[in-house]
């Protein structure tokens, strides 16, 4: 490709996603069938079957962008774009509003697309570093403030964090709305796993209910495990954003699948329902990874997470092979072809080669850390 580098991590998983018996990486939660998502309102599943299969609009179905207002403080079904997943979104927002030379802030590590595209379309991109400092990951505020310049356009950020599983602290948002606004720069937050924060009195508000400028991020595929919809949307008061990012659409999807837009207004009306199915299987797996980790303390280091259905932890060194250099990647091939348990090495998220993410918002996790265990207590 002469535009974009390959999606390193998409890539990754196009070899092995459908192949491994036991996906230890997967992003998103466990989802449900069809019929258990009709069966959560009266009158669906006929409704359903008497879907049209025409055009939607462009912008998504009147109905659905009302049910996904409701989501938010202050906004209206006219502040809200509906797309095919969270990337579509991403692209066509940053084709909409992004041209060469802007200068981008990025929250780094971070999901490829939010600091490729960008980089593909001329802007000078900038890297905010998350830290590890006393058990958390950090993203400083006062760094952004040192990053940003005359000719900033752009910051994106993510929270809870895609792959630390880290979440801002409401000083720490303010501060960077602060910043933004001081700057006049836009502020486009990836939400994509709001509503999973480990404590939910630290959800945090919406971007778009913030600030004018801002614009929230988010999806049914990871809270609600409803990836199969492909039903993602964008949020904000800024409704000329909108107006340009529909122009881009029409290049792309032009508009969404009309059954899945059908199940999406169940889902948002739903969300409830479906988010504390998968929270409860999210505290449930995090409370077989806080032993795991402190029996393997010779081995793996982590920061707990605090929202989000994934974490980055590290290896500190090789299991079975004494001296040699840790390489994620390299045991996480041994892992898989030996126990079926598939890993995501954090070399494909540009980072160091130690970390490597697990997910755990699925209910096998717990049949998966087992065959894992088993691996790392038979090589040592």
């Amino acid at each position: 490709m002469s535009f974009f580098q390959p999606f390193r991590l998409e890539r990754f998983f196009a070899r092995h996603e459908f192949s491994a018996r036991y996906l230890m990486c997967s992003s998103d939660c466990e989802t449900i069938r069809t019929r258990e998502l009709l069966e959560l309102e009266p009158g669906a599943e006929e409704a359903f079957l008497e879907q049209r299969l025409g055009y939607t609009e462009s912008r998504g179905d009147p109905d659905l962008r009302a049910d996904i207002a409701r989501l938010y403080r202050g906004l209206e079904s006219g502040d809200v774009m509906v797309h095919a997943g969270a990337e579509e979104a991403i692209l066509d927002f940053c084709l909409a509003t992004l041209a060469a030379g802007d200068h981008v802030v990025v929250n780094f590590p971070c999901y490829q697309s939010l600091a490729e595209i960008p980089r593909a379309l001329g802007c000078a991109v900038s890297p905010w570093p998350f830290r590890s400092e006393a058990g958390r990951w950090v993203l400083d505020p006062d760094e952004l403030g040192r990053l940003l310049r005359p000719r900033t356009r752009l910051v994106i950020l993510n929270t809870p964090h895609n792959p630390t599983g880290a979440l801002m602290r409401r000083g720490e948002l303010d501060r960077v709305v602060e910043l933004c606004r001081a700057s006049g720069a836009l502020l486009f937050v990836d939400e994509v796993y709001r509503y999973l924060e480990a404590d939910s009195a630290r959800r945090l508000d919406a971007a778009c209910e913030l600030y004018e400028n801002a614009v929230s991020l988010n999806v049914l595929s990871k809270s609600s495990g409803l990836a199969g919809l492909r039903i993602g949307w964008l949020a904000t008061k800024r409704r000329d954003i909108l107006d340009a990012v529909a122009v881009v659409k029409d290049y792309n999807s032009i508009c969404s699948s009309a059954p899945s837009e059908f199940l999406a207004g169940l889902a948002v009306r739903n969300l409830d329902r479906l988010v504390a199915r998968n929270r409860a299987i999210v505290a449930s797996n995090l409370a077989l990874l806080g032993p795991f980790f402190a029996r393997h303390g010779d081995l793996l280091a982590w920061n707990e997470p605090e929202g989000g259905s994934i974490a980055f932890p590290r290896f500190l060194r090789s299991p079975g092979k004494p001296g040699a250099a840790v390489d994620a990647e390299e045991i996480a091939l041994r892992i898989l072809a030996d126990s079926g348990v598939l890993l995501l090495p954090g070399a494909h998220y540009g980072y160091d080669r130690a970390h490597f993410r697990i997910g755990f918002g699925r209910a096998n996790m717990p049949a998966a850390l087992e065959a894992l265990e088993a691996w790392i207590e038979k090589e040592g």
